[in-house]
Formats: C-alpha cells, sequence, structure tokens
C-alpha cells in the first residue's frame, strides 16, 4: 500500500502541489493566530514598579456570574481597586516580610508648553521596583521626586495637576534611575493618599517574601486567606496588575484571535475540501482502475486518507515558520494602528505551532473522508464511464445539503426583521457565510444556470471559441463551480466582514451627526480635562449648558437558555442636569431627566438584547466590576454613536472627564479656559464626531488587518483552484490543436471561460453578502442601508478577479508550450 501509494504521488506532483498549498497556508494562517492568542493570554509588557515584589495582590481582573450552577466569566479592562482593611490581612500571611499598599493616580506634568502624562505613587512604594536616587532625596512636604525622563533636576520647581486636585507647585526632591513606560512621579505618602481621594481603597498591595520563601507558595498562601475576590499574581503575570493598556490590549488580542481562529477553520476546511476534490477529480481515471481490477472501498479510502496525511504533515510542519513571522508581523500593525502597546511583546511556543499541525491533519482527514465518499458512490464500471462525463445531477445528499444551508442563512440573516438585538445582528452576519457556504454546495446547478443565462453575450464576443467555452462550461460544471466557489467565498466573506464595521460606522455618524446639539467640544491630554474645567466652563459669559462625559464599559447580564451570559456594552456616564442641551439621544420611551444614581438609559437595541422596558431592573457591573443594579427609565434610538447605555457621572469612578460638551452662543469667548488650563483643547460641536470617526477608524482598522491575511488564504486557494483546474486540461487542449486549432484559438476559448468564471464569480459573490448587510443595517439603524464604499468594493473584486484570470491564462499559456503528441503520451 506504502509503495502504491508513493507511485501515485509522485505521478501527480501538480495534484500534491495544490493540496499542499492549500495546507501550508492554513497552517501559517493558524500559528499566526495561535501566537496572537498566546502573546493575549501572557503578560505582554514585563513589570517595572512591582519587578522586585515577590507577590502582587490586586483587584478582581474579571466578572464572573453564576445561574442555575453554570458560570460565566469576563474579563475586566478598567483598573480595579482594594479595600484598604485587606493590608493587614495580608501582612498577617506567614512568609510576607512586607506589604506596602499603592495608590496610583494621574499626573500631568506642567513643563513649559507640554504638560506629559504621568503617574503618581506614594514614596513608600519606590521599594517594589526597586528605584534607587540618582541624585536628591526623598520627598518631604511640598516635594515630589521624579524619573530621569522628566529632564528635571533636584531643586527645580514644577508645576503639577495631580488627581482631581488643581495644579500645585512642587519642588523636585530627587530623581530615581530607570527608564520607564510612563514617566513617573512620586509623592510623599500623606501628600498621595490625599491625591488619590482618600484612604479608604488601594489599587493594589505589594508583597515581599521573608528569606527563602518560594513566591509561588507565597502566593498560594495568599489565595487561601483571602480568597476568589482579588487577583494573585507572580512572574510575568505582575505586569498585567500594573498596567492598564496592557490589560485592554490582552483582552482586545484575546478576542481577536479567538474569533479569527474559528472563521480560518472553517475557511481551511471549505477550502481543504475544494483542492481536494480537484485533486481526486485529476485522478478519477486512476481510481476508477483499482477499483476495476479489486480494490475495495476500504483500501481506496485508507489511500487517499494516508496519502492526505502525508502531504497535511508536511505541510503543516513547513507552515509554522512562515506562520511565526505574520504573527510578528500583525503585532507590528496591531502596534501601529494603536491596538496594542508600542511594547507590547508577542509570546513564541510551541504550543501554537502543534496545534496548527494538529488542526490541519484533522482537517486533512475530515477532507479526505467527504472526498472519499464522493469518489465511492458509483460502482466501478459506472466511475469508468464518469471519468470523461460527468453525471448531469448532484447527488440527493449534496442537493438537500446545500438547500438545507441556504434556507438556515436566509433564516438567520432575516433575524433583525423580527428581533431588535445584538443577538439577530450577530445571527445576520453568522447566516451570511451560510449562505456562502450553501451556494458553493449548491454550485453546479447554480453556475449552470448562470451559464446559460450568459451563454448568448460569449458567443457574440468570442465567436467559435465563444461557443466552446459555452459547451466546456455546461459539460463540465462541477469542474466550473469547483473554480468558482473559491472566488465567491473570497469576495462573499471580504464585503461581509467590510461592510459590518463599515455599517457601524455609518451609523454611529449618522447619530453623533443628528444628536449632537452642542456647540464646543473641550478635551484633554491622555489622562483627560484637568480638574476644574467643567466648573470653569459653566462660569463663562454666554455658556448655556456644560455636560461632562466619561468613556466607559458596561457589563450586562442575562440568562440566555438557562445559562448566563456576561455581554459587554459602550457606554457614557453624564451629567443628566443640562443633559437635553447638549445632546439628542433620540429618546423613545421615558425621559432622561429621571436619570440619577441607581437608574440607567438604554438604547433600543439594547433593550432588545436585555427584554427590558422603562421601569425594568438591569443587572450590570461597571467597569471596574463594582455590580450595579439600576431601573431603565429611558430607551433611545441614537445607541450606535452615543453608546447603548447612559448612566449618570457619580456612578462612574473615573476621577477625570474625557470631554465636556458645551452649548454656549457666538459671543462666548473659550480662550480663557485654555490659558487657565494648560494642555486643554477647545473644538467646536464636529470634534466630538471627528473623535468618534477616528477611534471607529482605529478599530476599524485593526479589525481588517488579520482579516487581510484570511483574504490572503482565500487568495491563494483560488490560484490553487484555477491552476489545478487548468493544468488537469493538458490532454484536452492537445486533442483541440490535432483537430486543427491553433494555440490562438485555445488562448482564446480560455479567456472566454475565465471571462465567464470572473462573471457568476461577481455576481454570485456580490449578491450573497447583500441580504445579512441589509438586515445588519436595519438592526443597527432601522434602515436597510448597508455601507459599503464603492472603492473598497471595486478594489475586492478587482483584485479577485484580475488574480483568477491570471491563475487560468498564466498555466495555460505555459501547458500550450507542450507539443500535442508530447502532452497525449504523459511526456510533457
Amino acid at each position: 500500500m506504502i509503495d502504491l501509494i508513493w507511485k501515485l504521488l509522485k505521478a501527480d506532483k501538480a495534484g500534491l502541489a495544490g493540496a499542499f498549498a492549500a495546507l501550508f497556508a492554513a497552517s501559517a494562517l493558524l500559528t499566526a493566530c495561535g501566537l496572537i492568542l498566546q502573546s493575549g493570554l501572557a503578560a505582554g509588557v514585563p513589570a517595572e514598579r512591582y519587578a522586585a515584589a515577590d507577590v502582587v495582590v490586586s483587584g478582581p481582573d474579571s466578572v464572573q456570574v453564576t445561574i442555575g450552577g453554570e458560570s460565566e466569566t469576563e474579563p475586566v479592562t478598567e483598573p480595579t481597586t482594594l479595600p484598604s482593611a485587606l493590608l493587614e490581612r495580608v501582612a498577617a500571611v506567614p512568609g510576607v516580610r512586607a506589604a506596602v499598599p499603592d495608590r496610583g493616580f494621574p499626573v500631568d506634568l506642567v513643563i513649559g508648553d507640554g504638560s506629559p502624562a504621568a503617574t503618581g505613587h506614594g514614596w513608600s512604594t519606590a521599594p517594589l521596583a526597586p528605584f534607587a536616587l540618582a541624585a536628591g532625596h526623598a520627598p518631604g512636604p511640598g516635594e515630589v521626586v521624579v524619573d530621569a525622563s522628566a529632564g528635571l533636576r533636584p531643586g527645580d520647581r514644577v508645576t503639577v495637576v495631580a488627581g482631581t486636585a488643581p495644579a500645585a507647585a512642587y519642588r523636585v526632591a530627587g530623581v530615581v534611575r530607570g527608564e520607564l513606560r510612563r514617566p513617573l512621579v512620586l509623592f510623599p505618602d500623606e501628600e498621595a493618599t490625599r491625591l488619590y481621594g482618600g484612604p479608604r481603597a488601594l489599587d493594589a498591595i505589594g508583597v515581599l517574601a521573608r528569606p527563602g520563601i518560594d513566591p509561588e507558595e507565597l502566593a498560594g498562601r495568599l489565595k487561601e486567606a483571602l480568597g476568589d475576590s482579588v487577583t494573585i499574581a507572580t512572574g510575568e503575570a505582575r505586569g498585567r496588575a500594573e498596567f492598564g493598556d496592557v490589560r485592554k490590549a490582552r483582552s482586545d488580542l484575546q478576542e481577536l484571535a479567538a474569533s479569527l481562529i474559528g472563521s480560518v477553520v472553517v475557511i481551511a476546511g471549505l477550502v481543504l475540501t475544494g483542492a481536494l476534490s480537484l485533486t481526486a477529480h485529476r485522478r478519477r481515471r486512476q481510481i476508477a482502475l483499482l477499483r476495476a481490477v479489486g480494490a475495495s472501498s476500504r483500501h481506496v479510502t485508507r489511500m487517499i486518507a494516508a496519502e492526505t496525511a502525508a502531504v497535511a504533515l508536511l505541510a503543516g510542519l513547513s507552515g509554522c515558520l512562515p506562520g511565526g513571522l505574520l504573527a510578528a508581523l500583525l503585532l507590528d500593525a496591531l502596534r501601529l494602528v494603536g491596538l496594542a502597546p508600542a511594547d507590547f511583546e508577542i509570546s513564541v511556543g510551541p504550543v501554537p505551532m502543534v496545534a496548527a499541525v494538529a488542526v490541519c491533519l484533522l482537517l486533512s482527514q475530515a477532507a479526505a473522508w467527504a472526498v472519499g465518499r464522493r469518489v465511492l458512490r458509483p460502482l466501478p464500471a459506472q466511475a469508468l464511464t464518469e471519468v470523461s462525463v460527468e453525471p448531469s445531477r448532484l447527488p440527493a445528499v449534496r442537493l438537500a445539503s446545500g438547500v438545507l444551508l441556504l434556507t438556515t442563512g436566509v433564516a438567520g440573516t432575516s433575524a433583525p426583521l423580527w428581533w431588535s438585538s445584538v443577538f439577530a445582528v450577530a445571527l445576520a452576519a453568522s447566516g451570511g457565510l451560510i449562505v456562502i457556504i450553501g451556494l458553493s454546495v449548491l454550485g453546479p446547478p447554480i453556475v449552470r444556470l448562470g451559464t446559460r443565462m450568459l451563454a448568448g453575450r460569449l458567443r457574440r464576443r468570442y465567436g467559435a471559441e465563444g461557443h466552446l467555452a459555452v459547451a466546456n462550461s455546461l459539460a463540465h460544471s462541477r469542474r466550473l463551480a469547483a473554480t468558482v466557489s473559491p472566488m465567491v467565498l473570497a469576495i462573499g466573506f471580504a464585503l461581509l466582514q467590510i461592510g459590518l464595521p463599515a455599517t457601524t460606522a455609518a451609523a454611529a455618524r449618522r447619530d453623533l451627526e443628528g444628536g449632537t446639539l452642542a456647540t464646543h467640544t473641550l478635551t484633554g491630554g491622555e489622562w483627560g480635562l484637568p480638574p476644574g474645567v467643567r466648573a470653569d466652563a459653566a462660569g463663562l459669559p454666554g455658556v448655556r449648558t456644560v455636560t461632562p462625559i466619561v468613556r466607559t464599559r458596561v457589563y450586562a447580564v442575562i440568562r440566555l437558555l438557562d445559562s448566563p451570559e456576561v455581554l459587554d456594552y459602550q457606554a457614557q456616564a453624564v451629567d443628566p442636569a443640562g443633559l437635553a442641551g447638549t445632546v439628542d439621544l433620540g429618546v423613545e420611551a421615558g425621559s432622561t431627566a429621571g436619570l440619577r444614581p441607581g437608574t440607567v438609559a438604554i438604547s433600543r437595541a439594547a433593550a432588545g438584547t436585555l427584554s427590558a422596558k422603562v421601569g425594568s431592573t438591569l443587572t450590570l457591573y461597571l467597569g471596574d466590576g463594582t455590580p450595579y443594579r439600576p431601573q431603565v427609565v429611558a430607551i433611545y434610538r441614537r445607541g450606535s454613536g452615543f453608546g447603548d447605555l447612559t448612566l449618570p457621572r457619580s456612578v462612574v469612578p473615573a476621577s477625570r472627564d474625557d470631554a465636556v460638551l458645551v452649548r454656549a452662543d457666538p459671543s462666548a469667548d473659550l480662550g480663557a479656559l485654555v490659558r487657565a488650563h494648560p494642555g486643554l483643547v477647545v473644538s467646536d460641536g464636529a470634534a466630538m464626531r471627528a473623535a468618534q470617526e477616528e477611534g471607529e477608524a482605529a478599530a476599524m482598522l485593526g479589525g481588517l488587518l488579520p482579516l487581510l491575511l484570511v483574504f490572503g488564504y482565500l487568495a491563494v486557494s483560488v490560484a490553487n483552484a484555477l491552476t489545478l483546474a487548468v493544468t488537469e486540461r493538458t490532454r484536452e487542449f492537445a486533442l483541440l490543436r490535432l483537430a486543427g486549432g491553433s494555440r490562438g484559438q485555445v488562448m482564446r476559448m480560455l479567456r472566454a471561460e475565465s471571462a465567464l468564471t470572473v462573471l457568476l464569480a461577481v455576481g454570485i459573490g456580490t449578491a450573497a453578502p447583500l441580504l445579512p448587510l441589509t438586515m445588519i443595517a436595519y438592526g443597527l439603524t432601522g434602515l436597510p442601508l448597508p455601507a459599503v464604499q464603492p472603492v473598497t468594493y471595486l478594489a475586492v473584486v478587482g483584485a479577485t478577479s484580475a488574480l483568477g484570470v491570471l491563475s487560468v491564462l498564466v498555466p495555460a499559456r505555459i501547458a500550450l508550450r507542450t507539443r500535442p503528441v508530447q502532452a497525449l503520451s504523459g511526456r510533457g
């Protein structure tokens, strides 16, 4: 058996190359996704301020909900706190030499014309790094210690805007060594507690172990003493407690990689099945002869499975190294668009590579089984006749499967018509992919119908060669469908994945344009607005209304099929007084006038998802994991632009506002605010929309970058399928030339066929995502208006079409260099 497999593989190198290419690309893509996922699970950035701490105790890093004995966990991305009373319990654990409380708060250093963002901490936390003084001494009253990046020296005076306190002048007492991710300002402990906002809460507790105590052993003791209400970190995990931006990046990378891996596995399975089908079609004469001389179905199945496993193992291992390079490039791109910190490190390890090879092997065996069933369906004598004539009808099982997939996909895409929910939008997106798969399964009759519709134009345009191209396509509709399907998948998948965020962004723009009543937007630096801006703005002559806004995340809990589900929502926290003067949320029920602690206003889409109405009580968790059970006081329609939940500003723990919306008369002079608050930026009312669009563009670009890898994989599959289909026809080309056809006539026939292939692929690939995108737009905005830029559409269609034409004509021109007699004898 092994000798026979080896001889057959050597006899069909082109088919082997096609399967190898599909599996090689799949392995590379899966390895890249796995490494990104592993990087999201790792620390990302090494600890700095906690580098000398043996253990770090911080607040809970996730929201965990249990309903009916089942639990659901959602990671939180905003800073969490600990009660200061926990400090004594930590210090009392055996093996703890010191328990150091840490409180951090935003700091703006006013140096010259700039105000670089820094973090403030108490001087007692210096041993956790440890920080050593390069010059000067420890801070006393009215003094601070800074790191070298500030460019200050002992004795200098510096203005500091710390926490929510007004600007104050401090004397620089000392400078510490070390290169840090963010500038650092160390205050006397009493001053740090005051600027933090009080002594009742801590950000973290740094634990120093007694000599001879293993950090992991100490972490276990702390876990036993403190329970599951805190996070215990050692080693590289200490960086997670230290850096909020890293915490958010890790969550985003995990979500991105997990969703991408699912899509890649589904697409790779489809592509691989198509590639193996074409390879089996090339060897149908060999397989039919083997069965005719006595090979059993089990022998043929084992042969196909063994061949595919050998190719999968080789291709999977070969794809690991390029996959690592792809992961590094993807992470660089995500850093560039701001979805990962510039110093976020990739985590390299063998697990993603081993998993990629294993998935390739599993996919190859599943595809081999599916193709083997198709090849072995006819009897041996019937199979020998079918090697030259394709059966006119699809098998009943394939026809029923295709109809079922198509029906299921259409039903899923129509969900937003009768269900106003985020789940309906997700069903519509998933239904779109199922529709594309269903069209691929039903490919032969669909392309046969399309060929008949386009036959007249092809015959008129290409003459006799067009007649021959139409006859070939109708006689070999399965072969044509096998070449059209990868192009349909490429076009449909790309338009669906690009159209979804584009439609969401368009809905947000419409909401902001229609709902922003403010004439000016006040914004600050990285930490938000300096303290006191809101009050100063409200006191200016000509200012009518002032509304502070904080952007945050809120986690909603629902029961879904008797199991808990935690949903992540973008939210805004506002001062309800005067909200109606700066923002029109499009309230449809209730009123935002009743917005106060213990209440919430939600969007129409969120209300549909959470089964809420005015007066309902929701189970929510704030961005830091704090439980919040508010009553719904209003339902509004402009959730895409302003967030799905609107909370009172007082319930959100953020110390500074992200923005302040101002509605003022033309005579109002807001320039005085800039002079009073360094770093403040005053813009017109469109600035909020511009900031929203900038954030959407970065998020959209970050989401599309990994999809480019998937589209690249689909491009490989398109080229692979078309090249295999052309190289299989070498004998056909030779017969045409022996019958009197010239090379030019054969190439003209192939140009007609490639034109037919492109037209069918573009038509089907455009129609497939149209319904789901329309339904998604309806679910988000109430209007069936999907948003796909014409330039984007032309780029996707143009790239796929150009690749399709080149993948037909280039190998055909190479094949026609062989003399017809040599091609017929197999010696070319």
